[in-house]
Formats: structure tokens, sequence, C-alpha cells
């Protein structure tokens, strides 16, 4: 038996019922056979694929419902997760292997042979637990739960040379954090560049609705592809100028499926792969939960003929608001519902296409799947046409006045605020990004949060950290200096978009007593120094420039800034856990400082995280102090075992 087959077969297997309306029923055994004879090897995006619940059953709390009655109107869920008992199991093998979700096979890293990896379902308050074997010969790897808040459990965030070691060749690791948040995410490898070979799964946490539907379809990942193993691009990304190669998507699929026409291509390639398929049904709504878990692209999506109610931006439910295109950044994700407006009888296409003026592209920008209603014809492919915006090339969500969460938070005045321009340049020999005139790269034998549970919070200036001690409330203002959007993801916290706009003269920010072009400021003594942002006087003291007054609440920093310092919607602006920075834009992030920790701050381009970046924010080390389990150590010393005898191909960052 085949690779696909053996994986369909088992993926099957494992199911203990097909909700599969009856009208469809007899498709099965022919998307089945379609499986198992090409490269789809998720059930995602086929008939097989489950209509989610409202949630697990087997945990009920008062009034029917795991969370009682909370929903996002009456709960402040950054400070109250239901105690449900209950805790979730999954456990997951990586390995390389060969796959091809768009008919060009390719090595390929999953998770239990599957593209995309296992779902992990969990109800707001449960516990889940993930063992992760590391099958590969040759890396590590680690486990990132994207926009989980990992309060109390911080060493579980899955990031290594932050909160662990890789998980070592042959080794296992159990990851446990709670579902503290509810909504769509999705989980992926954090090690170098990982996940654009296929190491990415999504995460539905059950919780209370605000807007109903009559079916949950479940996730629809919209992922470019690349025909080359990640460290052949992580290796051609640092090849020393004027030889540095920067990765260039060739397709793009939907659950994991695609279509590339073998004619553009050497590489054992078929020209019958099965399209990704969606059951609609007439009159009734529909929830599609939308992820992006690119490398690279912006995905722009839409279905010909029909309009999407926004309910929910990341991990965020909103006010609902229509539209009839999508736009999702590496690592955004949103519920919308979709009415059935068709006839029972109708077929359109489904389409994620992604900007070549968002991301670099070698073609294959659309990929499309088929919407078939309850009596559409399924051996028939559908002959619908494309709406005026499914090849918009506009980078950037919705606009902020449009996003409005169902519990308001106020933007109050900031501690601390930091302008920090962003820059690709020259490190002398490579091309490596800059945040605030400074790159990064981590340690992978040396953990972050690891030296914070001893007491120890002060690093080396590679890392890139910034101590803001117990300040209530951190701003940043971000301002790209270049022609390509940056999707900028904080863990550890959702964060607020209180403005956003376009800088229309560079100059503004960068000055020539100011060290030129994204240089930090000449002659600073203390430029090796861990950055320490505690109050004016520490910024005094490490000679950088001051914008402002002097007291706490202004604006510090080294730079200038092209903010005219207006604000959207104050009172309850915008929150989500990654936001779209914009080519010659700014962005303005805010969050408050609850849950102690050392988080990334970086662009979620992988290529851009290899790259250098990242801002690492120390938030609160003392309560971390003594707070590690003892176990942690198990994994450092299986790593630092392997490492010690074998050649760690770390030439990135990350």
């Amino acid at each position: 038996m085949s690779f696909y087959a053996r994986a369909a077969t088992a993926a099957l297997a494992t199911r203990q019922a097909l909700d599969i309306p009856s009208s469809i029923y007899s498709m099965v055994s022919d998307e089945l056979n379609e499986l198992l004879n090409a490269g789809g090897i998720s059930t995602l995006g086929t008939a097989l694929a489950q209509v989610l619940p409202d949630g697990l059953t087997n945990n009920p709390m008062p009034d029917g419902k795991p969370w009682g009655k909370r929903n996002s109107t009456n709960t402040n869920y950054y400070l109250e997760t239901p105690d449900t008992g209950v805790t979730r199991y999954y456990d997951f093998t990586v390995s390389k292997t060969r796959c091809a979700p768009d008919g060009v096979e390719i090595d390929c890293l999953l998770a239990n042979n599957q593209f995309p990896g296992p779902t992990i379902e969990a109800n707001w308050g449960d516990w889940i637990e993930v063992k992760v074997h590391n099958n590969l010969s040759d890396a590590g790897t680690a486990m990132h739960w994207h926009g989980i808040l990992q309060k109390d459990a911080q060493w579980m965030d899955g990031v290594p040379g932050y909160t662990q070691c890789p998980i070592a060749p042959g080794e296992d690791y159990t990851y446990r954090f709670r579902a503290d948040l509810y909504g769509t995410s999705w989980w992926h490898a954090h090690y170098s560049a990982q996940y654009g070979s296929g190491l990415v799964g999504p995460m539905v946490i059950y919780g209370p609705k605000n807007e109903q539907d009559d079916l949950d379809l479940g996730p629809v990942m919209l992922q470019d592809w690349f025909h080359t193993y990640y460290q052949e691009e992580v290796d051609g990304l640092f090849n020393e100028i004027p030889n540095a190669v920067v990765p260039r998507g060739d397709s793009n699929t939907i659950n994991g499926k695609g279509s590339y026409p073998c004619s553009k291509t050497d590489k054992k390639c078929s020209d019958d792969m099965p399209m990704a398929t969606f059951s609609f049904q007439s009159g009734r709504m529909h929830r599609l939960r939308l992820i992006n878990p690119s490398s690279a692209a912006t995905q722009k999506f839409t279905i010909d003929g029909h309009r999407f109610r926004v309910i929910a931006t990341d991990f965020v439910e909103i006010e609902p608001y229509d539209t009839d295109v999508i736009t999702l950044g590496v690592g955004q994700r949103s519920d919308v519902l979709v009415y059935g407006t068709g006839e029972p009888t109708d077929a359109v296409y489904m389409r994620a296409f992604r900007p070549t003026s968002c991301a670099l592209s070698n073609g294959g920008e659309e990929v499309v799947a088929a919407v078939y209603y309850e009596d559409a014809n399924r051996k028939h492919l559908p002959d619908s046409q494309p709406g005026p915006n499914a090849y918009n090339e506009y980078c950037g969500n919705d606009p902020l006045e449009d996003t409005v969460p169902t519990y308001p938070l106020e933007a109050t005045e900031p501690s601390v605020t930091e302008i920090v321009p962003v820059q690709l340049k020259s490190n002398g020999s490579h091309l490596v990004w800059y945040m605030g005139g400074r790159t990064m790269r981590v340690d992978y034998n040396d953990p972050m949060l690891y030296d914070v549970n001893d007491g120890q919070f002060e690093f080396d200036f590679m890392r890139n950290v910034h101590n803001y001690g117990s300040n209530k409330t951190i701003r940043f203002v971000i301002e790209n200096t270049g022609p390509q959007p940056h999707p900028m993801h904080l863990h550890g916290h959702n964060i607020q978009i209180i403005a956003e706009g376009e800088c229309g003269d560079m100059g503004t920010i960068f000055r020539e007593t100011m060290g030129g072009a994204g240089g930090p400021p000449q002659g600073n003594p203390n430029a090796g120094a861990v950055s320490k942002r505690e109050s004016v006087d520490d910024l005094l003291s490490e000679n950088s420039r001051i914008m402002g007054s002097g007291e706490a609440g202004e604006t510090l920093g080294q730079f200038g800034t092209c903010w005219d310092g207006k604000v959207t919607n104050q009172k309850n602006p915008a929150r989500r856990d990654v936001a779209q920075l914009m080519a010659n834009s700014y962005i303005v992030l805010q969050w408050n400082q609850d849950n102690p920790g050392i988080w990334p701050l970086h662009c979620h381009i992988a290529w851009h995280l290899s790259a250098g970046f990242v801002w690492t924010v120390l938030e609160r080390p003392e309560e971390l102090v003594g707070k590690m389990p003892d176990v942690q150590q198990d994994t450092c010393a299986g790593w630092d075992k392997w490492s010690n005898n074998h050649r760690v191909g770390q030439i990135d960052s990350f």
C-alpha cells in the first residue's frame, strides 16, 4: 500500500462517525479513491471532512455548556477562563517524507503523515496535552500553539531558545497548556522555517457563539507552497551578498490541495490532483474558519457570487460586518458566516489568491476549490465567474473602524512607548532584518526563560532582549521602510491596533543625528547591553535619544515617527494576535503587561523571522523566578547530548 493510501486509510479508520448528508454519501468512495491514489493526505476539504459541533459534549457544566453563561459580551477572557477539569490528549509524530499537495512530489515535514496536520479540538477552559515525537534524523523541532496566551504555562509556548531547547532527533516532549481563549487558530513548527515544508495544522477551541450558524464546516487553510525543502530555501537566503536568494512561492493550496502544471517543473509530478471540495446547503448558514498558515503570502479569499459576514478576527469575536473578500496576512484568521444563496443544484468556485504585490512569487498565485450544493452534480466542475475583488492586490486588512470587539477594552495611556523602524540591510556579508537598528539570533542550547527562572535578566546583545519590568501598558510604533507588508505577531498576548497609516517621508524617521538610515546612535557606549525599559531614566542611561519631555508616558526612542498621534476607536480598538503592517507605513500596537514571560514580537513571514526580524519582550521577569517545573530541563539534556555529537544546521536566527 502506498504512503498516501496508508495516510488516507488511517484518517478514515480513526473517524468515530461520518457526518455526511445522504445526498452526497454516494460520492464518498470516489473522493476516498482520489485520496488513496494522489497527493491529498488530509480529509479536510473533502466529503469526508467533519461538520463541527457547537462544542465537545463530555464535560458539560451549568446551562448545558462547559463555559456556563460566559460569553464575549459579559466576560473578560484575558482575566477569566472556565475550569472544565478535562484534558484533551493528542500524539504527533514528526517525520520527513515525500508528499505532493499540488502534484509536485517533494520532501515534506509532516505530523502523523498528514498535510495539513491533525486538527486539535477542545472546549474553552480544557487542558490540551500533545506528545510530540521527533522522527527526524538530522534536525530538532518544536511546536508553537499560535495565539494561546500560555498564562501560568509560559514554558509551553514552543519556541526554541526562548522557552525550551529543541526536541532532539529520536526524543519526545509533551506540551500541556490551557485553552485560555476560544475560536479558530493553528499550530506549527517554530524551529527555523520548518512549517514551510508542511508542519502545520488547525486548532479549534469551542466557546460561546454570538452569531449562530447551521453548519460549521470547520477549518479552511489557505497556504502558499514551495517546491524546495525549507532548509534549501534558508541556505539560499543566507548566501553571501550578492548571491542571496529570497524564497518565492510556487503555488497555492486550500486545505493542502492544489494543482500545479507539470509542464513547468522537472520534478516528479501529477496533473491529476483532487480539488478541495466543500458541501453547502441551500437556505442555510455556513461557518468557515479561515486560516492563513503561509510562509510568506497574504491571502485573498472569495466565493463566487457569495458574501461573508465576519464574526471573529483571530481569537477575538467582533461586531459582525459584511464583505465579499477576506484578506489574511500570515498567521491571521477570520471566522465568517456564508448564507447558502444558491439553488440546490448549484456549484461555484471558492478562491484563494496571493497577490504578487504582497509577496514574491514564481507563479501559481490562485487555487480554487469546488463548493457543491446538496443536489449538484459533483462529477462536473463549477463554471462560475470570480467576483470583482477576487484578484484585489491590496495587502491590508479591512479598516480598523470595521473591526470592533464585542468585549470592549479601552486603549489607555501607555507606560512606555517604543518607536521601531524596520529595515532589510547588510550586516557586512549577509542580508538581515533590523528592528530599531538591531537584529537578533537565538541560542538553541540556552533558552532565555531558563535564565529568567534563575534570576538572570541580562542577555547577550544578539538576543535583542528589552526588559519592560512591571510597566502596565506598552505601546509600539512600528514603521515599515520597505515595499512589502509584514504580519506582526506578539506571543502571549492579543494586541490592540490603535492606528495605522502611510509614512509619506522617511526623513521623519531617520536623521543624520541619529546615526544615519537604520543605524543605532553613534558612539553609544552601551551598544552591547540589554535594553531595560523601566523608566525614562533607564533610557537616558543608555544615551538613547528621547522624543518628548522625558516624563513617563512620553514617546521614547532613538528614531522619529511619522504617526500623527491620532487613535482609531480609543474606547474599543481592534484586537488580534497578528497585525498587518503595510508597505511604507506605520502601525501602532499596544498591550497590557498582564502575562509575565519572555515573548518574541516578530514578523510571521518565515523567511523574515529566520533573518532576524524579532524584538524580544521581557515582561515582569521577577514573577517568573523559580516558577519553571524541573522537568523542563529534560528537553535540554536530550538536545545537549545530540548537539554535542552532531552538526546543528542553524545558519539562521531562529
